[in-house]
């Protein structure tokens, strides 16, 4: 499936970003958005649960 307009503008920007970054700065990125995905499905069952 392709992207919309704002999606592929939004992966040129971060890409961009990781190119000029470090390895340790490339993985500490990475972690940090794996958990914002991790508290987001928590945070979402979290409101399924209480509806």
């Amino acid at each position: 499936m392709l992207g919309s307009k704002k999606d592929i503008e939004d992966a040129r920007k971060i890409s961009s970003i990781f190119a000029d970054i470090s390895e340790e700065s490339k993985m500490m990125a990475i972690v940090y958005l794996s958990a914002l995905r991790d508290k987001e499905i928590a945070d979402r069952d979290k409101q399924l649960q209480e509806a």
